[in-house]
């Protein structure tokens, strides 16, 4: 087990209702001015930004808005909603939605008092010293980004879409609603499940001691998220699952399953291109068709941990590894299409001759290996592995 430093700022209030506590909740902050980030239809019409809006003139907090955010959020974003930030000299960000619009509220956080371009802390061109605090009310389970410190952003117009880590963009709060997440469609709900499943699945296949809690931990997230899955396949609107779903996607990106790990979250990097290119495809959709593939390319070096996964997830027991193993894997994407996905890259509308250029995107035009802790992978093998999904 690796040292490890663990800093999860991030206020969890967790219930039904507890949005409408959102205005005290930033006055015990001490904040007075705020900008609110959200997505493009859902706020407004299922009136939540109305009763955003009544709690922050109940407690005479001022405000701005900032609306239209798509998946997979461009930097445009960012640019347009820093410069009204800046106009109304805010002191707060409130984001209302999933992952995209927290995005941009993380991405702007930093991007308030820096003047360079947005793009370079994606780009990794710098490192964020300061960063103006946000808030979050979460409506859709998926992303995890209501605790993380990851910040994802794309600018479609040169096929990127990368991220960055920092504690400074660490939510102060999260205000997490199960009732919110009943209006999601089984669509979303099930790139939702992929999504977070992923999260700590990238980090379970990391290299890890034989007993880990890291991995324990993980792998109670997986028995919750399947069971989850399975209940509301049978009924999309049951509310235990729903409740249970949101706190798992909080819990799966918060690095609490990576502690004493180093995680690398490499297929997110395959999907990232994939969506990089094909800003229409479900970030989870695309995990959800290379992250099977993506096993089986590992299968000698992973094939004693998939036995365990196999077993504990889905209570498979044959008496042989490999074979218990491959059911493992094979039961994880049956999972996804029973939640009604595809998992080719074809039925997702991929070109098959946009495969090379989704390696170099990956690669960096060949000059980098795409690494991991058991082995990396060459643009060779990236295109193997897109080929394979095809």
């Amino acid at each position: 087990m690796h040292s490890f430093n663990l800093k999860i700022q991030t206020e969890l209030i967790f219930g039904n209702g507890r949005h409408t506590e959102v205005g005290s909740i930033i006055k015990r902050y001490g904040k007075k001015n705020v900008i609110i980030l959200y997505g493009q239809n859902h706020a407004v019409r299922s009136g939540l930004l109305e009763a955003v809006t009544n709690a922050l003139d109940a407690e005479n907090i001022d405000y701005v808005l900032y609306g239209g955010i798509t998946p997979n959020p461009e930097v445009f974003y960012v640019r347009e909603a820093k410069a009204i930030a800046k106009e109304y000299a805010v002191d707060f960000i409130l984001a209302i939605g999933g992952g995209s619009v927290i995005d941009v509220a993380k991405s702007l956080s930093v991007n308030f008092y820096y003047e360079g371009d947005a793009l370079d802390f994606s780009k990794r061109i710098v490192t964020p010293k300061k960063a103006l605090p946000l808030g979050v009310i979460l409506t859709h389970a998926s992303a995890g980004s209501e605790m993380s410190a990851s910040c994802v952003i794309s600018d479609s117009t040169n096929n990127f879409k990368q991220g960055f880590r920092n504690d400074l963009v660490r939510p102060l709060f999260a205000i997490t609603n199960p009732e919110l997440t009943y209006s999601v469609s089984m669509y979303q709900t099930a790139v939702g499940i992929v999504d977070t499943f992923m999260h700590s699945l990238e980090r379970y296949f990391n290299k890890s001691d034989k007993i880990e809690l890291a991995d324990r931990f993980a792998e109670a997230i997986f028995v919750n998220l399947r069971e989850c899955a399975e209940t509301l396949i049978a009924d999309p609107l049951d509310e235990t699952a729903r409740a249970n779903l949101m706190l798992a996607s909080t819990f799966s990106h918060n690095d609490v399953t990576s502690m004493g790990k180093k995680a690398n979250l490499v297929v997110h990097t395959l999907e990232h291109a994939l969506s990089a290119l094909y800003p229409s495809i479900a970030h989870g959709h695309g995990l959800a068709v290379l992250y099977p593939a993506w096993l089986f390319v590992y299968f000698e070096e992973l094939k004693e941990k998939l036995d365990r996964f196999a077993r504990v997830v889905f209570n498979l027991h044959h008496e042989d590894i490999d074979t218990n193993a491959k059911e493992g894997i094979l039961a994880l994407k049956e999972l996804f299409m029973r939640l009604g996905l595809t998992t080719t890259l074809s039925s997702l509308g991929v070109k098959r001759e946009d495969i090379p250029t989704l390696a170099d995107i990956v690669t960096e035009n060949g000059t980098k290996e795409l690494y991991h802790d058991q082995k990396n992978l060459t643009r060779y093998d990236i295109i193997k592995l897109y080929e394979s999904c095809f």
